[in-house]
This record gives C-alpha cells, structure tokens and sequence, in this order.
C-alpha cells in the first residue's frame, strides 16, 4: 500500500478553501451522530462497523461533513472521510446531503499497520433535521490510493445513525 500520493495535501487544501463558508453558519447547526454500518470492498471484506459523524443541517449552506468509523476484525480497519456536503431540504421533516471528499484507510494488525489516502463521494439522507433528536442513513463510495503508478481499491460502505444538537 502506498502511503501518501504527491497531490493529497493539495486536495486537502483545495477542500478545505472552498468549505470556508462553514465558519459562517449559525450556531446550533452542527449534530453530532453515532452510526453503526457495514464496510466492503468487493470480494475481498465485508465488515460490520461502528463510528461518529459531525455536520451541520443547515439547509443549502456548504458544510464540511467528517467521519470516522471503524471494524475489529483480528486486527483495526478505520476509515475517515473530510467532505464538503450541501443539505438540501426534501420537505419539512428530511434533508438530502450529497457530499464529494478525501478519504483515508488505516489497518492496524500486530505489529505492523499501514494506511492509504484516496477521494469518496455519497449522499445521507437526515430524517427530522431540526428536531433535539433526529436519523441519518448513508452511503459512501470510495476509491483509495489514486494516481497512475499505484494501485486502486474500491471500499464503500452503508450506515444508519442517530444524531443529535451538538
């Protein structure tokens, strides 16, 4: 696994310049939501997974949406992503959030670990985004160690959350 690609931190950046919008939303916006998901590469694992999700509800206004979730499997698997997300409202009590980021993989098994950072897109689909108490289902498709002389893996995953003000 390659462990950093020459372009990611200009990514990193890139992401970060256009998600300054974020520092002017209003407080109260922010959730904070704890998921339990299934992560999988296919045909090579399928994971169940835990984790945590911070974005912000407010509707059409960019947010940064980060999470980090992981699997326990003889070793750890974790995943995080840092995307730019815009919560667009689907009547009164849902909000689509489409999203587009980096990503990162990280396994730690005995003595040994190694990560490989990548990009990912997907959509949450926030049930109740106004309420103290509100649901939050996703998916997330990545594609880790980009660039033309390494190789590629596939990895997505599926979560349902619940979240609430932060």
């Amino acid at each position: 696994m390659r462990t950093v690609h020459r372009r990611s931190p200009l990514l990193c950046a890139a992401l970060l310049l256009a998600a300054a919008p974020v520092a002017a939303q209003e407080k109260g916006d922010t959730r904070m939501f704890l998921e339990l998901g299934e992560l999988s590469a296919p045909e090579d694992f399928n994971f169940t997974s835990i984790g945590v999700r911070f974005n912000s509800v407010a509707p059409v206004q960019p947010t940064l949406d980060w999470s980090l979730a992981m699997a326990i499997t003889g070793g750890l698997l974790g995943t995080t992503d840092l995307d730019l997300a815009l919560p667009i409202p689907a009547g009164e009590a849902a909000q689509i959030v489409p999203r587009a980021g980096v990503s990162a993989l990280v396994v730690l098994a005995g003595d040994s670990g190694g990560g490989v950072v990548g990009w990912n897109y997907g959509a949450g689909l926030v049930l109740n985004p106004r309420g103290p108490l509100l649901m939050r289902a996703d998916y997330t498709a990545r594609r880790l160690g980009t660039g033309p002389d390494s190789s590629t893996a596939d990895v997505n995953s599926f979560s349902v959350g619940v979240g609430w003000r932060f």
